[in-house]
């Protein structure tokens, strides 16, 4: 009888025992999926498993945008027979939070054995860019793969077309500016670049090798969806100084509000000597963007103080088709009107080598933006000028939106 009485224990727990790893897989040790990201090249790769799912971010410096990487990342663990469970992707840039994917349990099943097509599959997902939730599952995680001190060497090509005189049809200027790009630690990163001009019928500094982007930043993403950066250093316009930006968006992303200040001084090459003065202009501006979703379309209004002390708005009307985007832009400064276009597409290659200690590639975006300036006047009193801070000028640069990764997801 007790022995009878013991097997029965015994089958009882065994029972017990496959019955909860049947409800609650994560307790027999969920499949490491990090060996598979970093196959695909992927750093800062963080990887968490519980009752709610599976856990994985990572940041991606392979593939052009950030759409191609997370379509093979999607693929390649769909044909994982081990996973079943709901599942959690964060896209990291720099180290921060941009998006967060969750594929119902169902849909890996349903596209590995053929009875979703990828289109149906792509529809199930959730997107989002409220992380803030999913990030908590990586508090004690350990992040394989880092990116911190890995060094790209961008070779960015420049093109300046100007039409201001009365002799010339246009003035030009035709540069290469290579650029270290670098990592530092989250949220951090060094850019120095250096200009050697090629061809200009211009006067003043085109002649000369000077300092392009040569800028130190930090990001921190805070919570409730709201970033914030600095950014201090040698920027574009002739400026140097210091640059501080706050944006909030929607978890959705259709709406965004920023506002940004900077207090800069001049940084001009003359007779061959880099000259700086005393960062003294007050620039700044507040905008508000909406992105309709239909048709791939932002609107963005914006009210500025200019860098020489003018005031004005500016209203911008960009489409984005796939990675390629077409803008149109109409303003006021100083009591003048101005306005023109904008565009930037894609450069090669879609997939870049895998980065190790130094790698040599071309930008992912290269722009060019047209002022078409009503008169002499708009550019003899310096109206309307604003700095960039970073060395590419596109919109589909770290462009995240929930309804832009969905709609190119479903062309891969």
């Amino acid at each position: 009888m007790m022995k009878n009485k013991r097997n029965d224990d015994k089958r009882m727990r065994q029972m017990l025992l496959t019955a909860l790893l049947f409800l609650f897989p994560w307790l027999a040790g969920a499949a490491s999926y990090v060996p598979l990201l970093r196959q695909l090249g992927m750093e800062n790769i963080r990887e968490a498993a519980g009752p709610e799912g599976v856990y994985l971010c990572w940041e991606d410096p392979v593939y052009r945008g950030p759409v191609r990487g997370l379509a093979e990342v999607l693929r390649q663990l769909a044909a994982q027979e081990e996973l079943t469970q709901e599942t959690h992707l964060v896209i990291l840039e720099n180290g921060w939070p941009q998006l967060l994917i969750t594929v119902p349990a169902g849909s890996w099943t349903d596209y590995r054995e053929e009875r979703v097509t990828w289109t149906e599959f792509v529809n199930s997902l959730e997107l989002t860019y409220d992380t803030d939730e999913a990030m908590r599952h990586f508090s004690d995680a350990k992040t394989e793969h880092r990116s911190a001190g890995k060094v790209d060497f961008v070779i960015y090509p420049q093109l300046q077309l100007r039409n201001s005189w009365m002799d010339k049809i246009y003035g030009a200027s035709v540069n290469i500016a290579p650029a270290i790009e670098m990592q530092l630690w989250k949220g951090a990163s060094f850019t120095g670049q250096v200009i050697f001009p090629i061809w200009n019928n211009l006067i003043g500094e085109m002649d000369y090798i000077r300092a392009g982007i040569l800028t130190l930043r930090q990001e921190v993403r805070l919570p409730k969806r709201w970033m914030a950066s600095l950014t201090v250093g040698n920027f574009t316009q002739q400026r140097i100084g210091a640059d501080l930006q706050l944006t909030w968006r929607t978890a959705d992303d259709r709406w965004l509000l920023g506002a940004r200040g900077g207090l800069t001084g001049a940084s001009v090459v003359q007779d061959g000597h880099w000259q700086v003065s005393r960062w003294e202009r007050l620039s700044g501006a507040v905008w508000g963007r909406y992105f309709e979703p239909h048709y791939q379309l932002e609107l963005e209004l914006t009210a500025e103080r200019y860098i020489y002390g003018d005031y004005g708005a500016r209203l911008d009307c960009v489409r984005h088709f796939g990675e390629t985007t077409v803008g149109l832009f109409a303003m006021v400064s100083g009591g003048e009107a101005n306005g023109g276009f904008s565009f930037s597409v894609p450069l090669p290659r879609k997939k870049r080598m895998r980065r190790k200690a130094v790698r040599v590639r071309l930008p992912e975006y290269w722009g060019l933006t047209y002022e078409a300036q009503s008169g002499n006047e708009y550019a003899e009193r310096r109206l309307g000028r604003r700095y960039q801070t970073d060395p590419v000028v596109s919109r589909s640069n770290r462009f995240y939106n929930p309804d832009f990764v969905r709609k190119q997801l479903l062309r891969q």
